[in-house]
This record gives C-alpha cells, structure tokens and sequence, in this order.
C-alpha cells in the first residue's frame, strides 16, 4: 500500500472519531453538578454573580465553572459540538508538543494519541463527555498546552518572538491557564520554574512574552489557590473526616503519598512514566544523545501534577488527567526522537493491520456506546416520568438510580439521586425540574468524594440578595 493511500485511510479514521466523539457528547445528558450550576442562570451577568458566591463559599476555579455555566446557559446541543471542536484541537496541541511543529497534519499520530487517551484516562467520560467535568479538564488542559506552546516554539528557535499587543495578549492567555485547577496549575508552575531556571543559568535573554505569560500565570494561579472557598471546602472536609482531623500532619502526608503512588500504579502512571525513563537512559546512555529539554520539563510536570495533590485532602480520579496528558506528551516526544519508522512489512499489510486493530478496539467502543447511550435513554425515560407525575400534580417523585459500570460514561462514579429527598444532587434535581422533592427508592454505595460534594446544598452556590 502506497504512502498515499495509508495517510487516506488514516484521515477517514481521524474523522471517524471526531464523529464518534461528537455521537458520545450527544448522547450524554446533564449529570450531578450541572444541574447545580444550571439554577438562576439567566444571563452572563448571573454567572459572575454564582461565580462570586462560588469564589468565596467552595473554590477558586472561576475560569472552570465559568466555561462550565455558560454552556449551560448557551444550551448542551450547541456545547456537544463546541466540545468535540475542542477536542480535536486538544489532540492537535498534542501532537504538537510530542513533535514541536503546526506545520503537518499526521493521521497517524492523530490516531494514537487518540488510541492513548482512550486507554490511559481513568474516567474518560467524567473528563471528555461529562459538561461540568469537561469544562474542568478538557477545556482548561487545552488552555495549558496552548499557552505552553510559544515556550516550546522559543525554545527551538531563539529567533521566535511575539509582537507587543500579542506578548500583552498572552499574558491575559497566562492567567487563564494559571487559574485553571490546583494541581494542572502545580504541573505548568513547575514547568516554568524549570524552564526560566534553565534559560537564567545559560544567560538566554527572555523575550516580552514569556515574562509577561509567567506574570499572568502567577496571577492566575495565586487568584485560584488563595480562593476563600478552598479553606471552607478543607475545613468541611476535616469535619467530615473524623481520623483526619486527630492524625499528626505527617502522618497525613505519608498516607497521602502511598495513595498518590498507588493511583499512579493502578492507572498506568507509572507505566507511562517508567517506559519514558527507559527511553530516555537508552538515548542519553548508549545513544549519546542530548534529550530535548522539553522531555524533562513533561516528566516534572506529569510528576508535580500528581504529588501536589499531597496537599488536597483527596484526590478524585479525574484529576489524573493532566498527569496522564503530560505522559503521554513525554512518551510520545521521546519515541519521536528515538526517530521510529514504520517497517516496510508493516506498510505492505498496513490496511490489514488497520483493520484489525479497528476490530479489537471496536468491542471497547461498542461496550463504550452501549453504556453511554443506556444512561442516556434511562435519563429521559426518567424525565418523561418526572413530567407525567407534574401533570398528575404529583411533585414529590420516587425514581430508580441509574447504574453504570463502564468508566467511558460521564454518570460513572458521579452521585445520582439518592435515597433522602434532602441530600445532593437530589435538591438542585428538583429546583432545575420544578417539583417538590426527588429521591431514589435504593441506594448506591458512597464514597468520602461524593459526601463532601454533597456540601453543595449547604453553600451558596447560586443564590442572590
């Protein structure tokens, strides 16, 4: 098969999961905290207001939730296509930090990062599909990698610089990226306190716009860890928390670390990150070849990015995410400077390999599909319940909980109505339906995560003078 016809039948397969991506995003309706969110947002001007609350009763991430009520207020139909644009670009910042060039698409390498996330993120669909989870992950990594991107395009040209109103235009780009989460913003500030380091001790002269995005980012990152919500949230969680409110601080950051490097175990963390060394000891050690410094700036990032979560009393699965996109970046920037080409036998049958590897991905996408499309079908049977009782003058509704046990559907690990009418989500659920009260006729397992979400109906989310 022809060089041609391979990148053809790349291409239609890139599109393909462009495609399926967007199917998926269709097929997931509003979950847990997007029916928070989603009470008294009329306007933009209610978003500022709920993030103002939101800012000084739970957390700092403004830029998130911001992206996350706006959507809700423009409408999920139009959000489903907003994010799988996002997400094609998201895979193109990717493939540019792995090869360091815009210039040429590569179906290939397309494909495989894609293959990759779709293996290495532990909770796809809390990260990619579900609104308010997309909006905290998927959105605010683009704006990382986009931001990280004129550092990287510096560093391979020295000559590179940005115009003035640009350079004052990224520093706007810095803050946003600094104010994203804590630990994606742990990851980059280590990131940049490497890189100026490095350019500091080899006397490079710093242009205009790394200066001003660093001073953005410090200022985005400082207004999202100094957050008066963030010290309500810790302090709602040591009350929850009986064992850690009595155990010695050090004590705590041990068991934190163990359970840092166990999540890092059992999702393949690890595994990313020790191939990555392997690789890297070969090229320096036998190869004898210098490593890009960008490979060293990704794997402290990846690192910083999961033990700064030593900080946070827990540590939910979706925020491995930037851990998993900063290994991936590294792995994949390493075997391409490894400089690994395709075997001659591999580009005679390329279209049968192909093909088979479509084939056993392909039960993985069809479980995927059934389990996002079995959730979407049991929201709305659940929504043509709650509004044939409203009809009936029924307001207050008993319904089923919806179970999931696929890791690709946004409803996996998050709360669905619970057994007490008075618990979260089950208070935005009916405020956003208009009835009296809902609550489920069984029961879920909890988990010290949801329970501390659940302090959502005590906080002033949305509420006005």
């Amino acid at each position: 098969m022809t060089t041609d016809k391979i990148n053809r039948l790349l291409t239609i397969c890139c599109v393909c999961i462009v495609l399926f991506f967007l199917m998926l995003n269709i097929y997931t309706p509003l979950i847990a905290d997007d029916f928070s969110y989603s009470i008294g947002v009329n306007s933009i001007g209610d978003i500022f207001i709920s993030q103002f609350n939101h800012y000084f009763n739970w957390g700092g991430r403004s830029v998130a939730h911001f992206f996350a009520q706006f959507w809700l207020l423009v409408g999920k139909p139009i959000f489903n296509i907003a994010n799988a644009f996002i997400y094609g670009f998201f895979i193109f910042l990717v493939k540019f930090h792995i090869i360091g060039s815009f210039k040429k698409f590569n179906p290939l390498l397309f494909l495989l990062i894609n293959i990759s996330f779709w293996l290495f993120v532990p909770l796809w669909g809390q990260n990619f599909l579900w609104l308010t989870g997309s909006c905290n992950y998927l959105w605010t990594s683009t704006i990382i990698l986009f931001f990280l991107a004129p550092f990287r395009v510096k560093y391979d040209n020295p000559n590179f610089k940005l115009c003035i109103p640009l350079s004052i235009l990224f520093m706007f780009i810095g803050v946003l990226s600094g104010w994203s989460n804590e630990n994606s913003g742990a990851a980059v500030l280590f990131f940049l306190i490497i890189y100026f380091l490095y350019k500091i001790s080899n006397k490079n002269k710093l242009s205009l716009f790394e200066i001003l995005g660093a001073i953005g980012f410090l200022i985005g990152f400082l207004l999202l860890i100094a957050a008066p919500g963030n010290y309500v949230r810790a302090e709602f969680i040591k009350q929850s928390n009986i064992d850690l409110a009595n155990t010695p601080f050090l004590l705590i950051l041990i068991k934190r670390f163990l359970n840092i490097t166990s999540i890092l175990y059992d999702n393949n963390g690890i595994l990313l990150i020790g191939i990555s060394i392997f690789l890297g000891f070969d090229l320096v050690y036998y190869k004898k070849q210098k490593l890009h410094l960008f490979s060293y700036l990704y794997a402290f990032s990846a690192i910083a990015g999961a033990y700064s979560m030593l900080l946070s009393p827990s540590f939910p699965l979706r925020a491995f995410f930037i851990i998993t996109v900063f290994s991936i970046i590294l792995l994949g920037n390493l075997l391409f400077q490894i400089e690994l080409k395709i075997p001659d036998i591999v580009k005679r049958y390329f279209s049968i390999i192909i093909i088979l590897i479509i084939i056993h991905l392909s039960f993985s996408f069809i479980t995927a599909t059934k389990g996002v499309m079995g959730v979407y079908f049991r929201w709305y049977d659940r929504i043509e319940y709650i509004n044939q009782e409203k009809e009936k003058g029924v307001l207050d509704i008993e319904v089923k909980i919806i179970p999931t046990h696929n890791k690709k559907t946004a409803l996996y690990d998050l709360s669905d109505v619970t057994a007490d009418k008075e618990d979260w989500p089950n208070t935005s659920i009916a405020t956003y339906f208009g009835i009296s009260s809902i609550k489920s006729n069984d029961e879920l397992p909890e988990n010290l995560w949801n329970n501390m979400r659940k302090r959502f109906k005590q906080i002033i989310l949305i509420k006005y003078p």
